[in-house]
């Protein structure tokens, strides 16, 4: 489904190894250059490369010429940063040996590396272009460090390449954000990214209410307002709600280190829109920054943002909000939740849901709770905290200046990108992690188009499952691949059982709070900084943020008063340069805006 244009016409960019002595070696320079000429003779008359050097069966005008699988073996050397240790191999790999049936190119995975080894041999390799692979199937990258290999011309612009490409084109008709996601500072695109939307990632900032105790106080009706929240949190705290004979309920509850665990971002988008956690196991991009008519604006500086601040204090202070909220851990957070003997919490933030029984898909107490809908505040703001739908991702599909056939390379993303490579690539061999289906139910609730399947730590690929030999690994890592996945299409997964499926809670969770989501052209997308505004924004990152998350726990336990700090509050904001760091993101906005103007987003 074409969805409408990115933000309207104005805001156009948001919303956007080695083969035989006979065999052929790849693009990168230290794969060599060597052919067999009475090979290349023989393929240069098989293959129909119209104006083409017709002395090499290799070079193509243009990646839409390339045709899979190829008529000669060709070796391309790749470096991978995989961030998924379960995945120990990609050198060693069954998707490996697919790829090269399918395009008859043998991946040298001559990189194939993790963790912090994987950064630092990165960083050697790019004060060495001799050294270069061929391409980068993921590195890691920040959009930063792209620009400015790009730049020095270590990596080749691919927005060329890639026009017209069936499976890029598709990608970003299907998301109008993509595009300029992948735009740099410089106009150019370096990298053809991801296509991963995660629905219910968008908004991972939920908060889940106890529903026998909405239906002894309210009827079944949950709070709407936060001040038919309020009442209900203080009908909990003074009724003896669990009715233990012990004031042991905790009202609303959350703790500072988890998945979306910080009550803060829910409650604040009553008042004005902010997505700033104190904490988060996933990374948040522009912390507390909102796009208002094309200006960046700073949410923790306006007077909305002080009256959810008040709001929270009332809470805190009246034992409403867990006042171990900020100082409580994991272990203690789930001593809290923990009800075993009785319930005592009503209302608690999570991205996932604090039960064992829920994440093992079985009948428990998880049942007994529901997504509670953002609420809204005195002025009618009732947002969800949304975040940015990124495609740059962690970098992947980048091409060295070295490579000589890019043309070839280019054509290669853009069969990885493909549906069905996507599924075998992420899932591992169709029948046996994956197949197609249209029975069942899907993740939307609709007809499914795929399925997964779970497969037992024991299984035995040869004699089960049929193939010719064993691998260390049977797929890539699904952050260390090219992924093609609309919302839409991850939600035509089939769920084998909805009712106790995790991933159908999730989506379920997503549909509701997406009703409530701030327009999408008022979220600061993924930026990169140059220079000194690089400086600015990563030093601002620290201080700055660290500073106002520092001082928002303090204005909501008492260590700062809301009325007489606030101003002080302000000022020290802006004696640390907080207006220079809004204006380092404006100008990196506006970059981004004008560079993806230029791309035709």
């Amino acid at each position: 489904m074409r969805k409408k244009k990115l933000f309207q016409k104005t805001l156009s960019i948001l919303t956007a190894l080695t083969f035989t002595a006979t065999a052929f070696v790849g693009c990168g320079s230290d794969a060599g250059n060597q052919q067999s000429s009475e090979a290349g003779n023989s393929v240069a008359e098989s293959n129909d490369t119209g104006g083409e050097d017709s002395s090499d069966p290799f070079a193509f005008d243009s990646p839409k010429d390339v045709v899979f699988p190829l008529k000669e073996k060709l070796t391309l050397t790749v470096f991978v940063n995989n961030p998924d240790q379960s995945v120990t191999s990609y050198q060693d790999n069954w998707v490996t040996d697919w790829i090269e049936e399918q395009t008859n190119i043998h991946l040298d995975y001559k990189y194939d590396l993790t963790g912090d080894e994987a950064t630092q041999k990165l960083n050697l390799i790019m004060t060495d272009p001799d050294s270069m692979p061929d391409f980068f199937l993921r590195t890691g990258w920040t959009k930063a460090e792209v620009l400015s290999y790009g730049s020095q011309g270590l990596l080749l612009p691919l927005e060329d390449m890639l026009e017209g490409m069936e499976n890029w084109t598709w990608m970003n008709e299907q998301s109008p954000m993509r595009k300029a996601d992948l735009t740099v500072g410089d106009g150019h695109i370096y990298t053809y990214g991801g296509q991963n939307e995660c629905f219910h990632c968008m908004y991972q900032h939920r908060m889940y209410i106890y529903k026998p105790w909405v239906e002894k106080y309210l009827g079944g009706k949950n709070p709407e307002t936060t001040e038919e929240l309020y009442n209900f949190l203080k009908m909990v705290k003074e009724d003896d709600a669990n009715g233990n004979g012990i004031a042991d309920e905790v009202p609303m509850s959350g703790y500072i280190g988890g998945w979306a665990t910080d009550p803060t971002v829910w409650l604040m988008n009553s008042f004005t829109q902010c997505v700033n956690p104190l904490s988060n196991t996933n990374p948040t991009v522009a912390g507390g920054m909102v796009v208002n008519n094309g200006e960046i604006e700073y949410a923790v500086m306006k007077d909305e943002y002080r009256e959810g601040l008040r709001y929270m204090r009332k809470l805190f202070e009246e034992g409403l909000l867990d006042n171990q909220t900020f100082l409580q851990d994991s272990t203690q957070f789930a001593a809290t939740m923990d009800a075993s003997e009785v319930n005592k919490v009503a209302v608690y933030a999570n991205g996932g849901v604090e039960n064992s029984e829920f994440w093992q898909q079985v009948d428990g107490e998880w049942q007994n709770w529901e997504i509670l809908a953002p609420v809204a505040g005195p002025d009618g703001v009732r947002y969800s905290g949304r975040g940015i739908q990124t495609y740059f991702e962690g970098c992947i599909g980048v091409i060295s200046s070295t490579c000589k056939y890019p043309e070839i390379v280019v054509a290669l993303f853009d069969f990885m990108g493909s549906e069905d490579a996507v599924h075998h690539i992420g899932g591992g061999p169709k029948g046996i992690g994956w197949d197609y289906t249209t029975e069942g139910v899907s993740l939307g609730g609709g007809t499914p188009t795929y399925e997964t399947y779970k497969i037992p730590e024991d299984f035995d690929y040869v004699k089960d499952g049929g193939l010719s030999k064993t691998y260390a690994d049977y797929r890539y890592t699904p952050d260390a691949m090219i992924q093609r996945g609309t919302a839409e299409y991850r939600a035509s997964l089939r769920v084998e059982d909805p009712d106790h499926s995790t991933e159908y809670w999730f989506q379920q969770c997503a549909e509701l709070y997406d009703q409530y989501a701030p327009p999408v052209e008022t979220l600061v997308p993924n930026l990169a900084f140059e220079g000194e505004d690089a400086k600015i924004v990563t030093e601002g990152t620290l201080t700055i943020g660290g500073y106002v998350s520092q001082a928002q726990v303090q204005f909501i336990d008492g260590n700062l008063d809301i009325e007489k700090d606030w101003d002080a509050y302000i000022q020290k904001l802006k004696d640390m340069g907080v207006e220079e760091y809004i204006a380092a993101y404006q100008r990196g906005y506006d970059a981004y805006m004008a560079a993806a103007e230029a791309a035709g987003n």
